[in-house]
């Protein structure tokens, strides 16, 4: 009978202690050590750092585009004016006359509505070149000096030119048309 009696002390000995308690328990911490906190927090701040870097050049990205398109819209309107206006007649001699006719007509274009107060946004014209050839038997191109108007070149086909019409952006960027203009 004594041999049951140990074995109840024992069983109610053990019973007494809450369910899944150890001795260990009290000596290991199931918590965050300081390593692994920061090196949490360092991912984090590449992660959010990652993402701030990805939203600034969206932006940026942007906002170039932006202002090609807008610059190729003024470079569009430009090109009408000048294309409505009178042809200037070639002279070799009067080129930088008539770069200027033109460019007053490309400067009455409706500036974008984006850089009416903005400084730096502008539009002029280039470069006027007019087509011809050196000699009979060669090809026509652009030149700065085939003027082929007037005396026996009254109603020669030569008499087209191509017009250098260049914007530069606010940001310093330059876009650049070139338009054909005919009799």
């Amino acid at each position: 009978m004594r041999r049951n009696e140990r074995q109840l002390s024992r069983s109610a000995s053990t019973s007494s202690q809450p369910f899944g308690s150890h001795r260990s328990r009290r000596t290991h911490d199931s918590g965050v050590t300081l390593i692994e906190l920061l090196v949490t927090v360092v991912l984090l701040g590449l992660a959010v750092t990652a993402i701030l870097a990805a939203v600034q050049t969206t932006t940026v990205a942007s906002a170039i585009d932006e202002d090609h398109a807008t610059a190729f819209t003024w470079l569009q309107a430009a090109s009408d004016e000048i294309y409505r206006s009178d042809r200037m007649p070639c002279d070799t001699n009067a080129r930088a006359d008539i770069i200027a006719a033109y460019d007053s007509y490309a400067k009455t274009a409706p500036r974008p509505t984006k850089w009416l107060t903005t400084p730096g946004a502008a539009i002029a014209v280039t470069n006027v070149q007019f087509l011809g050839k050196p000699n009979a038997d060669a090809e026509y191109e652009w030149g700065n000096s085939y003027c082929l108007e007037g005396g026996a070149y009254v109603n020669a086909p030569q008499y087209t030119q191509r017009v250098t019409i260049q914007v530069i952006t606010p940001r310093g960027l330059v876009k650049t048309l070139q338009m054909v203009k005919g009799k």
